[in-house]
């Protein structure tokens, strides 16, 4: 099985994604631990990107590991790197700081719809 039989629309999602946020490879690379290279290799999906990757662009992005994964990601989800686009300079703890706010963030909202479960 390919890549792109796997999970075809991924690189294009990863693109879409850290453009609207406005970063560059480089620095989206630096984020994740991984080369320039690899990043392309991601969004041209020459390569697949490990479960942590996915993670930490999920983390990143503030969308689900579903909607980074879909053919056809929520208009939610493609949108959701603008709040944190970024008119000036943008650095490495910059993205680590929007990463940890988003995750505690999408734990407080599976939280908050587990306890509304049980009422």
């Amino acid at each position: 099985m390919t890549m792109q039989e796997f999970t075809p629309g991924l690189g294009n999602n990863i693109k879409t994604l850290r453009e609207n946020m406005g970063l560059n490879q480089q620095l989206l690379a630096e984020y994740l631990g991984v080369s320039r290279g690899e990043v392309s290799y991601f969004e041209t999906e020459a390569r697949r990107p490990n479960l942590t990757i996915l993670r930490k662009l999920s983390d990143l992005f503030g969308v689900s590991l579903a909607d980074l994964l879909s053919t056809e990601p929520t208009v939610q989800a493609l949108n959701a790197a603008f709040a944190f686009r970024s008119a000036g300079a943008i650095s490495l703890t910059h993205l680590e700081q929007i990463a940890s706010f988003r995750r505690i963030v999408s734990n407080y909202v599976r939280l908050d719809n587990l306890l509304s479960r049980e009422d």
